[in-house]
C-alpha cells in the first residue's frame, strides 16, 4: 500500500484520482500546503498547472523530504516548463488524463522500486 499526498486545485482531477488510488487500496490524502507535508509519505501527486507552484517548490521539498517520489501533472506538456520542472527533482510528469488512466501502472512500478 502506498501513502500519497495529492496537492491540487482542480476538484474534478481530485476525485477521479483519488477513487482510482482508493480503488487500489492506497491512502490518499489531500493537501492544502506545503506544511502539511510528512515523512511517512512515499509519493506526492503535484499539480504543476497550480499558480503558486514553481521549480523552486520542488527542491525545497526535496531538500527536507528526499524519500518522497514526486509525481507531477500538468493539462498541457509545454517543453520549457517541463524541462524546468524535471531539473527541480519532478520524477516524472504526466497529463491529467495519462495519469488518471494509468495511475495504477505507475504505483506497481512504485512498489518494484520499494522491493526491488
Amino acid at each position: 500500500m502506498s501513502n500519497i499526498l495529492l496537492y491540487t486545485n482542480d476538484l474534478e482531477l481530485g476525485t477521479k484520482l483519488s477513487e482510482q488510488l482508493l480503488y487500489g487500496n492506497n491512502k490518499i490524502r489531500f493537501i492544502d500546503n506545503f506544511n502539511e507535508l510528512n515523512n511517512d509519505a512515499n509519493m506526492l501527486i503535484i499539480d504543476l498547472d497550480s499558480d503558486d507552484i514553481k521549480p523552486n517548490i520542488i527542491s525545497m521539498i526535496l531538500e527536507n523530504y528526499s524519500s518522497i517520489r514526486i509525481v507531477g501533472i500538468m493539462r498541457q506538456m509545454k517543453k520549457q516548463i517541463w524541462n524546468d520542472f524535471r531539473d527541480a527533482g519532478c520524477e516524472m510528469i504526466y497529463l491529467h488524463s495519462v495519469l488518471v488512466k494509468n495511475i495504477d501502472t505507475l504505483l506497481s512500478n512504485d512498489n518494484l522500486k520499494k522491493n526491488g
